[in-house]
């Protein structure tokens, strides 16, 4: 309509009472009392006015970043436009609007995009995206605001968003709506911020730790979601279960730790609710699954209680029996059954009756606030029934089970995936990579008659002058599935001496690639071990003891430094009075140092900061430290091999030797 205004309507009307009064109603009252929620039937003249008016408020009006249409159900042909000059009144704005009867259009003007809002599903989506990409480059939306403060925005309206779009997800209403006038990254970006991205040290590729100068941070997930914020500020965090508040640190340790101490909780702590996948905001499948097939193969250890074999007939037995007290059913476990369950489970010794319990779902040890359900892939969850512990589930582990016939067979993890896949997974996850050549020799094995099979794979992470050749070894068994058995690791230094060592392939404790070099130049690697001492497996630094003659079965013993031993790398980290120009740096660091590595420092000598390199000595808990030539510092020695290092240690501690 406003195409068809005349001049005398565009300049002798708006000089009239009618209409000066009409536009101080416009203006002095809300657009929800002024269209009298939508129910308003406006007259033709003051569908005229309406028309001048608009038609006004674009001359005077120029240079907007942001323009809001307001279409109510009943007057959609006029709509009220209001217009933003910031992200900040754009959102105060939108946070206010009720969308009941009436939607929503926004223009952005600086990158010609717009988008449709036309439920409170849609608005809480935008809203939580908008924050979102606050992290990524701030705005006068964020200012004054830490990351961890943004984060928390985010997550806000996401939880609105999650709540709303399960109200929709019946009538089958799509999300939300954008058209493209031009292509464009960032819907909404003023200035730039560089944040740091650390890849999480023990979950699948793509989740990262995403840090803050202002020393907030939170776990990402592939699809941008953020978990587990943190905010050492203040020395708080936040969960994605649960009540989700901010809670302080020392709440849960009782004393101050580490962000790296808070990082291998989080990690554990979302592969463990990944069964139930009860976050917030929730996993998505992919990532769920990826979870999950991480923890069978990097060695979780859990224990799957398999062929319990429950007939229908006995489930429904017992459940008559639960609920009505009688039943004229069967529910009675055979022996076989019996056996299968573990004796021992987490601590509790388990009686009849709790195995039965056990074996039809659900254990409760209401004295202890605990009960144990059974899930369907034979994963025995611990729920803490306590809601103020801090972690509420637990897969358990081999650790936490005992047989009274310790039967071996009943003890073995289950193989869910297909023959070609799961040795595919095992050579990734190992460091051997996926290499088409690789793969193609892996295939040929599997396809050849015999049970076993050999390929052969090399590392460029050796030494300077070092060489090292793989030899993986395969098995086949009578189901069709194929498995790496052990793989013999060949080192041929620089001075032509050859050492090897064969390192078995395991749920426990399996050394990767990189590590087989590291402990074949001399080096300790922290890995989870068996304790002969306390019969458990528990996290200790290893190292192949090359001053003892090699075992009948060609391998080398190994000397192992357990927690009791009292290594806590970040103390000597500290000691060492390592330079780090980004504090992020140092837990890389420590990671790194952990692993075996040889890793590039900055540290102080003779008043000068220089550039070296440091090596972890557990042994006498100091870093073994090196000039960019790889001359150990104050001795002026070369490296010939790390283990040239030790030679030359007095003292010599050996606090526990072991074949393996």
């Amino acid at each position: 309509m406003e195409d068809n205004l005349t001049w005398f309507d565009k300049n002798i009307v708006p000089r009239t009472k009618a209409y000066k009064n009409f536009v101080k109603e416009i203006e002095n009252t809300s657009p929800e009392q002024f269209f009298r929620d939508g129910e308003r039937l406006f007259t033709d003249r003051e569908k005229k006015f309406m028309a001048i008016h608009q038609s006004k408020g674009k001359e005077f009006i120029q240079g907007s970043n942001f323009t809001l249409k307001t279409f109510f159900n009943s007057n959609q042909g006029f709509p009220i436009e209001d217009k933003f000059n910031t992200t900040a009144e754009l959102v105060r704005f939108i946070e206010k609007q009720q969308l009941a009867n009436k939607h929503l259009i926004l223009q952005n003007n600086r990158e010609s995009t717009e988008i449709a809002i036309s439920n409170e599903s849609i608005k809480q989506k935008f809203l939580s995206d908008l924050w979102a990409q606050e992290l990524e480059k701030k705005t006068d939306l964020s200012s004054g605001l830490t990351y961890t403060q943004i984060d928390e925005k985010q997550a806000y309206h996401y939880r609105n968003y999650e709540v709303e779009a399960a109200k929709l997800s019946l009538e089958g209403i799509h999300q939300i709506e954008m058209t493209d006038l031009e292509e464009n990254a960032d819907f909404f970006s003023d200035e730039g911020f560089e944040e740091n991205l650390t890849p999480a040290s023990d979950l699948p590729d793509g989740w990262v730790w995403r840090e803050y100068g202002d020393g907030s941070g939170s776990l990402k997930s592939p699809g941008g979601y953020s978990y587990y914020s943190y905010d050492l500020q203040t020395q708080e965090y936040r969960l994605p279960h649960g009540r989700r508040e901010w809670t302080g640190m020392r709440d849960f340790y009782n004393e101050p730790q580490t962000l790296h101490d808070f990082k291998i909780y989080a990690e554990g702590d979302i592969k463990e609710k990944a069964v139930k996948n009860n976050l917030s905001p929730k996993l998505s499948e992919d990532e769920k699954n990826d979870i999950l097939n991480y923890r069978i193969f990097m060695k979780e250890n859990e224990f799957i209680l398999e062929n319990l074999q429950i007939t229908s007939n006995q489930r429904e037995a017992y459940s008559e029996k639960m609920e009505f007290g009688k039943t004229d059913g069967d529910y009675s476990l055979t022996k076989a059954q019996m056996d299968t369950i573990p004796n021992v489970i987490d601590g509790h010794t388990l009686s009849k009756n709790d195995k039965y319990e056990l074996a039809f779902g659900l254990l409760e040890k209401q004295l202890y606030g605990e009960s144990y359900e059974l899930l369907d892939s034979g994963e025995i969850l611990k729920n803490y029934l306590d809601e103020n512990v801090f972690s509420r589930h637990r897969i358990l582990t081999m650790n936490d089970i005992k047989f009274n016939n310790q039967n071996p067979n009943i003890m073995e993890t289950k193989n869910e995936y297909e023959p070609s896949q799961y040795p595919k997974f095992q050579l990734k996850y190992l460091g051997f990579g996926e290499g088409e050549q690789l793969h193609k020799d892996l295939e040929n094995g599997i396809n050849a008659p015999e049970k076993e099979f050999e390929i052969k794979s090399t590392s460029d992470k050796t030494m300077p002058g070092n060489e090292m050749e793989f030899t993986l070894k395969f098995n086949k068994i009578e189901n069709g599935s194929v498995f790496m058995n052990f793989y013999n690791a060949k080192l041929t230094k620089e001075n032509g001496d050859v050492i090897s060592h064969n390192f078995p392939v395991n749920r426990v404790n399996t050394f990767t690639a990189k590590e087989a070099v590291n402990l074949l130049e001399g080096r300790t690697v922290k890995i989870q071990f068996h304790n002969p001492k306390t019969e458990k497996i528990e996290p200790a630094f290893a190292k192949l003891n090359f001053n003892e003659p090699k075992t009948e079965k060609g391998n080398y013993n190994f000397q192992n430094f357990y927690k009791n031993y009292g290594v806590d790398t970040a103390q000597i980290v500290e000691k060492s009075k390592l330079i780090f120009d980004k504090p992020e740096w140092k837990e890389s660091t420590i990671k790194s140092l952990e692993k075996g590595n040889i890793v590039k420092v900055k540290f102080e000598l003779d008043d000068k900061v220089i550039e070296g390199k440091a090596v972890l000595n557990p042994q006498y808990k100091n870093l073994n430290l090196y000039d960019s030539d790889m001359n150990r510092i104050n001795t002026n020695k070369p490296l010939e091999g790390l283990e040239q290092d030790n030679k030359h240690e007095k003292n010599n501690v050996k606090e526990q030797s072991i074949k393996r």
